[in-house]
């Protein structure tokens, strides 16, 4: 209740402060695709939306996603030791298989645990990360019962370009990239290699062995436009990497283990074409494949080794309509899962869906409604329907907007809890979720200040989770997860620039009453970046909460990290970059019994030709 008081005590001050008439000329809005499945501005976006920009993950200077998305407070990366090993995310309090991720709009998981494994994902070709929070299973099915996060990698264009990275430091770590990249008005191309290799640390957090990793990655995205009504974008990405990891030992934890190897080919093909038949109404239809081949070896034991091959097909037909004050976008999609894990399943299912979206505006488009429906039809979960509303009112003349969104989402059982031997179930729901949040923002003096807050509620039922009375997995959980984000930025001048989140969280086992696992009840964040004369410098503070982590049932403790980091444009060719991370030594656990980088050094340059 306290967080309601605040976000009505946060609308009355916001709104009792006029803009002056020069607020409303600036830039050109930012654009985002992820909300509605089509371009739109973000300001009209009713969905709670966070964008990372190219320009904001170029100045972090980091080498992964997972480097990006820990940093923001109502988001929380899990790693299982340093470079490389298992990273997942959790977003508002949803597990890693509640959260969709995709690339380019293509949906990829593992289709035997039902989440993805972030920690070999690059930072190079990305163009920028759209995270919409709240239950989005009306747009993106299954998964979607927590939020949607969008990966969009940069295109070509202009004249043929060349360019080089290579960069060094803590570990006996060494990367570097190329990448090609041009376009004219009727083709543009993007290539991009990378390699990336390190002796790491330990995985166990009491281990003396380094764990070391290497990672080789290819992408490429070319698109044609023969028209201005027809588009064509084939994308291509394909990651090779190694990572060595530690044991458990029953009664100890995570122990060294000197021969443990995890090898792992992972691959993304999908071809989008889009096609105005008229001047409003739109097709685009997508064909993609994702797959990963995973092996875990180990000759010291018999239970680390396993070979799982997973692959998922879409097609995904949308119309999209556009008219003078709405857009309306329908669409059919067809989606077959298939994996073995060698000696144990080799199981496939099914889902067809339909989906429909409204958007439109009234009263100038100062009031923005947004509402969709989807039917699913799921081999073994059956039919199922989620839906969505959501409104923005923008108070143009205050410089502020104050938003609601209410969605179902739902979550059908991956391969390995339907089939996984003595402990999968044929029978299993799925997972249902449904949530809402209010939010408001505000800018002040011509947008050097802007706040915001969102209050957010999610209710979950039906969890799947081991029943140690059948032994196997059952529909026995429920949870609930509330919470208040609050965030500003300030530009006091032109080149300084603040900006500071936090994030309070309650999450529940409404069955156990104890705290959901690995979810901190405080986060807070800050950064300060100073910018003039091709010289940047960043400082960033994270705070994190203690939480329980129910694999090794016992209390993390908090931690706090600073990080510094600095580059310098000596010219538009030449580039020189440096980072600190974990600049006062802190030893912290993000997973119980897992390690963590202590302070580390990186360097390197960049050149264009």
């Amino acid at each position: 209740m306290k967080r309601v008081f605040l976000s009505f005590f946060l609308v009355s001050a916001f709104l009792s402060t006029p803009v002056s008439a020069q607020e409303s000329i600036g830039t050109l809005p930012e654009i985002v695709v992820t909300a509605t499945r089509v371009a739109e501005p973000k300001e009209e976006v009713t969905q709670d939306i966070t964008v990372i920009t190219r320009e904001d993950i170029e100045k972090r200077g980091v080498e992964f996603v997972t480097d990006i998305l820990r940093e923001f407070t109502d988001l929380d990366i899990v790693q299982n030791g340093g470079f490389g090993k298992n990273a997942t995310l959790y977003l508002r309090g949803g597990s890693p298989n509640q959260v969709v991720v995709m690339i380019d709009g293509v949906k990829v998981k593992s289709p035997t645990t039902g989440s993805l494994d972030l920690s070999g994902i690059l930072v190079d070709d990305i163009e920028r990360i759209e995270v919409i929070k709240g239950p989005q299973s009306t747009l993106y099915g299954s998964e979607a019962m927590a939020g949607v996060v969008n990966i969009i990698t940069k295109r070509g264009s202009g004249r043929t370009k060349l360019a080089l990275s290579a960069e060094g430091g803590s570990f006996t770590t060494f990367k570097t990239t190329a990448s090609l990249s041009g376009g004219e008005d009727i083709w543009d191309y993007r290539i991009t290699a990378s390699f990336f290799d390190t002796e790491g640390i330990s995985a166990a957090r009491t281990g003396d062995e380094d764990d070391g990793y290497t990672n080789r990655a290819l992408s490429a995205k070319i698109g044609v436009t023969p028209s201005e009504k027809l588009n064509v974008e084939l994308n291509l990405r394909y990651l090779e990497d190694i990572s060595e990891l530690d044991g458990y030992e029953y009664g100890v934890g995570m122990v060294d283990d000197l021969n443990f190897i995890q090898k792992g080919e992972h691959y993304l093909l999908s071809a989008k074409g889009s096609l105005f038949l008229f001047d409003n109404y739109e097709q685009v239809l997508t064909l993609s494949t994702v797959g990963d081949d995973l092996r875990f070896e180990d000759p010291d034991t018999l239970f680390n080794n396993a070979d799982i091959d997973t692959t998922m097909k879409t097609v995904d037909w949308q119309h999209n309509l556009y008219l003078d004050k709405a857009t309306l976008t329908a669409g059919v999609e067809y989606r077959k899962e298939s994996g073995e894990n060698r000696d144990n399943f080799d199981e496939e299912i099914e889902n067809k869906a339909l989906y429909l979206n409204g958007k439109t505006g009234v009263f100038n488009d100062s009031l923005v409604l947004n509402a969709g429906l989807r039917y699913d039809d799921h081999e073994t979960s059956g039919s199922r329907i989620t839906y969505r509303t959501g409104a923005l009112y923008n108070l143009k003349a205050y410089g502020l907007r104050v938003r609601v969104a209410y969605a179902t989402g739902f979550r059908a059982p991956s391969l390995n809890e339907l089939y996984y031997p003595f402990f999968g179930n044929p029978g299993l729901k799925p997972e249902k979720s449904r949530g809402y949040d209010i939010g408001v923002e505000k800018d002040f003096f011509r947008k050097k200040l802007s706040l915001n807050a969102t209050y957010f509620v999610q209710k979950y039922r039906d969890l799947i989770q081991y029943d140690f009375v059948t032994f196997t997995a059952q529909n026995i959980g429920r949870a609930e997860v509330k919470g208040l984000t609050v965030g500003l930025t300030a530009r006091p001048t032109g080149y300084v620039t603040f900006r500071a989140s936090y994030t309070n969280m309650d999450s529940v086992d409404k069955e156990t009453g104890r705290p959901l696992t690995r979810r901190p009840d405080n986060k807070f964040s800050s950064t300060i970046e100073y910018n003039a004369g091709g010289l940047t410098l960043l400082g960033e503070y994270l705070y994190v909460s203690d939480r329980f982590d129910s694999a090794v049932d016992r209390t993390l403790s908090s931690y706090s990290l600073v990080n510094l980091r600095g580059s310098y444009a000596v010219n538009e060719r030449f580039t020189i970059f440096a980072r600190i991370d974990n600049l006062f030594d802190e030893d912290y656990e993000e997973a119980g019994g897992y390690g963590t980088p202590g302070i580390s050094v990186f360097g390197g340059i960049k050149v264009k030709l």
